[in-house]
């Protein structure tokens, strides 16, 4: 599949050079049939996507700030292993997922890309989704009508969720689905996730995507509480690195769910607009999240875009409820209070494409 790039200090609409240091994180790739792994870290890099404008036309910060905490980590023994060698509020409806352990191979082994880490900051989990099949090590597969709390219209099936060409892709359809509850679903799609498998509190992530254009479509990267210590949501918070809807993909949101001290939802969205000709649906982009204690700077591309901090909760002091270990969820939700319904201009079968999602933790 095409993979557009445009140089990230040019806008091609004209004007100003964009602020910003280029992401020297992504590599090239080499395949090979097998599903074995082979980890390395050493520096190499592709252009990046494109450049990403406010949606106030304000300039893009710089990528500053290189003081970080100590970071909590639950990862499973399988995922270790391998490593080393939202608007509206979700709610599960007879929710099923999968996982099994991987099966060994003696073929050649997958090369992965080599990754430079952000400075301090060392690789400590990635899917590149190089494998011929997803690695149920790392993710779980929804099969359900998770997302009634937002009246989605879908249901997740496995058969939606398919590794290609080394890309992950959450495919949706117009087709009638009986869901595991017994509900008919006029559409199916995909989704995965990896609670108990790969949970963090506090590090950088970074997902590069490509979303799908069309009415009523939701693409989403985010990430959920663990254990849900401080209760439902949006008690135990909620991360969003990247929400769009699909009629308008050039606009993607970034997000915070929780209570606020008062016990009220509060959440601090930003919408941010790409520049012309390198929209969130016409070329892949890299969503990343540099989650500090008390702090989360989200960033497109490499480039600062919004800043969350101070916030207080009535769930308790601190860094509540963000103190905890998060995981992550990749989803394309079809209709729903933030999207709409599809319409008739919707194009079926519609495509999320997730290129890698990548872990760094400070060093030390």
């Amino acid at each position: 599949m095409g993979r557009p790039h445009e140089p990230k200090h040019r806008n091609p609409a004209g004007g100003v050079p964009l602020k910003g240091n280029k992401s020297a994180r992504s590599g090239t790739r080499t395949r090979t049939p097998s599903r074995a792994k082979v980890f390395k870290t050493s520096a190499s890099a592709i252009p990046p996507s494109g450049p990403v404008v406010p949606l106030n036309d304000t300039p893009l910060i710089e990528l500053v700030g290189m003081g970080y905490g100590r970071t909590t980590v639950m990862v499973s023994l399988a995922v270790l292993v391998s490593a080393c060698t939202s608007d509206g509020a979700p709610e599960t409806t007879g929710t099923t997922s999968t996982t099994a352990a991987p099966t060994s191979t003696t073929e050649a082994p997958i090369v992965l890309p080599d990754v430079t880490p952000p400075p301090g900051y060392e690789l400590v989990w990635r899917d590149e989704f190089l494998e011929p099949e997803l690695n149920l090590s790392q993710w779980r597969v929804e099969h359900s009508t998770f997302g009634d709390g937002g009246n989605t219209l879908h249901c997740y099936i496995p058969e939606n969720v398919q590794v290609s060409d080394g890309l992950l892709v959450l495919r949706g359809e117009e087709a009638e689905t009986t869901c595991p509850n017994g509900s008919v679903r006029q559409f199916s799609s995909g989704m995965v996730s990896s609670p108990d498998l790969a949970s963090f509190t506090t590090g950088w992530f970074e997902v590069r995507a490509r979303v799908p254009e069309g009415q009523g479509l939701w693409p989403a990267i985010w990430m959920s509480p663990n254990d849900s210590v401080y209760g439902r949501w949006p008690a135990s918070g909620e991360i969003d690195l990247m929400e769009v809807r699909g009629q308008t993909p050039n606009v993607v949101r970034v997000n915070a769910h929780y209570l606020d001290g008062s016990a009220r939802r509060a959440q601090n969205p930003r919408d941010i607009v790409a520049a012309p000709g390198s929209g969130f649906a016409d070329s892949f982009h890299t969503f990343g999240l540099r989650w500090e204690p008390g702090r989360m700077v989200f960033m497109i591309d490499g480039l600062e875009q919004h800043v969350i901090e101070d916030w207080t909760s009535s769930v308790g002091p601190g860094d509540a409820p963000f103190d905890q270990p998060f995981f992550f969820r990749l989803n394309l939700a079809i209709g729903g209070n933030y999207p709409g319904a599809p319409d008739n201009s919707t194009p079926w079968p519609a495509e999320f494409e997730i290129d890698w999602v990548r872990v760094f933790q400070p060093i030390g």
